[in-house]
């Protein structure tokens, strides 16, 4: 005779369903944040390794760039700001005049992973200083001599041959007589017309150290603004002379050594194409250099001017010379 049910074994049984869900759900729970916890550490570990590789990549590309692009302008350090798939990289520079440095410009640079949409980092910026308009001249167009925001110094300026501007093209080198004959200083040449590097080597006075050469890089997208042209309001604008901070390309001697050659700048293009960063600028100098041929070489780099350095007495070799179209004046050091 079968016993009848007994209601404690029910509550027993109840129990014990009741404390195996429970130890399923901690045991569910466990996993859950454990695997969380994973998923979040690889997540934020390999961001961490893509932003470094990144990071590096920037910090290459922006120092190639300022090699061809900034005229007589070093980097002198970095800081790194990382955030996630994200980061801004900040680039001091300074220039070097005989020897002696001057602290110059303060840069910055986004960067990001090209497939992650969002992006925190710096933005806005500064802009080179402006002198005011010449008393009873009002002349909206007129060249505004160029200063500086960090230090005060006056920026160089450059002239391409054949483009007629409006204004006088400036010629400081009547300014050195201002100066004390030890005084050092940098100043961008702009010549009469293309030269090769070798003609220019041989025609610059002794008592001058040229530092970085100025490359024709002038195709026909860029001479839409070497033109008078409208605006998009109509109003006529005149070219103006180049900015050391943008639209001149060139090579130069650095810190540690005085050769210089126009394969640097060659080879500065080439490795420019390897990557993305600026990538569309290298390739237009480069098709420009190339024209039909498979690749530039060395006689396809023609130079539009120079920058030189030297002292103010040293510098003063420089008047009369009829290959010199424009001498525009940029940092001042003391020797002492």
């Amino acid at each position: 005779m079968t016993a009848p049910w007994d209601g404690q074994e029910d509550q027993n049984l109840a129990q014990t369903l009741k404390k195996a869900k429970r130890k399923s759900l901690i045991r569910s729970i466990v996993i859950s944040l454990l695997v969380t916890i994973l998923t979040l550490t690889a997540i934020f570990f390999g961001a961490a390794k893509l932003m470094e590789r990144r990071s590096a990549e920037a910090h290459y590309s922006e120092w190639r760039y300022l090699m061809i692009s900034s005229p007589n302008e070093y980097p002198s350090g970095f800081r790194d700001n990382r955030g996630f798939l994200s980061g801004v990289l900040e680039m001091s520079t300074y220039k070097i005049i005989e020897g002696v440095p001057v602290p110059w410009n303060e840069k910055w640079f986004n960067y990001n992973e090209w497939w992650f949409p969002f992006a925190t980092g710096a933005y806005g910026g500064t802009t080179n200083l402006q002198e005011s308009a010449p008393p009873g001249n009002p002349d909206s167009q007129m060249f505004r001599r160029q200063y500086n925001p960090h230090n005060g110094q006056k920026e160089m300026a450059y002239y391409i041959p054949g483009v007629e501007y409006s204004g006088a093209i400036l010629n400081d080198l009547n300014l050195l007589t201002r100066m004390e004959p030890e005084e050092l200083a940098e100043m961008a040449l702009s010549f009469d017309k293309p030269y090769s590097f070798e003609e220019v080597k041989s025609m610059l006075p002794r008592e001058v150290r040229p530092v970085w050469y100025w490359v024709d890089t002038y195709d026909e997208s860029s001479w839409f603004n070497l033109k008078p042209h409208e605006d998009g309001e109509g109003v006529m604008v005149n070219p103006q002379p180049m900015s050391s901070s943008a639209g001149v390309y060139g090579f130069g001697t650095g810190p540690n050594s005085d050769e210089v050659l126009p394969e640097n700048f060659l080879g500065m293009l080439q490795t420019g194409l390897q990557h993305k960063d600026y990538y569309s600028e290298y390739k237009r100098i480069s098709r420009y250099l190339t024209k039909d041929k498979a690749e530039p070489d060395a006689s396809d780099v023609r130079i539009l001017g120079v920058v030189v350095t030297g002292s103010a007495a040293g510098l003063k070799s420089l008047n009369g010379q009829p290959y010199i179209r424009g001498a525009v004046l940029g940092a001042v050091a003391d020797p002492y």
